[in-house]
């Protein structure tokens, strides 16, 4: 399967590492899917990051732990 550019980018030698649209995954690759959402009319921008290790049996998401729900982000953030 190819890397598109459209999703994330790999994560390897630097922080923010840029994607290669000719990888192709393989176990022990890691890159990143940053769904982002932007309303002008309130001002509100949000941007997750979840980070996917690739593995023989198909993903693991690392990053599962983190709260995903709008609630659930709010009371995270009030108790750092």
């Amino acid at each position: 399967m190819q890397v598109g550019l459209h999703f994330g980018h790999h994560i390897g030698l630097s922080s923010g590492d840029p994607a290669d649209a000719n990888a192709i995954l393989v176990a022990g690759m890691v890159f990143t899917v940053e769904p982002w959402y932007y309303n002008h009319d309130k001002e509100i921008s949000v941007f997750t990051e979840d980070e996917i290790l690739v593995t023989e049996q198909g993903a693991e998401v690392l990053t599962k732990a983190m709260p995903r729900a709008p609630i659930d982000i709010e009371a995270w953030m009030r108790n750092k």
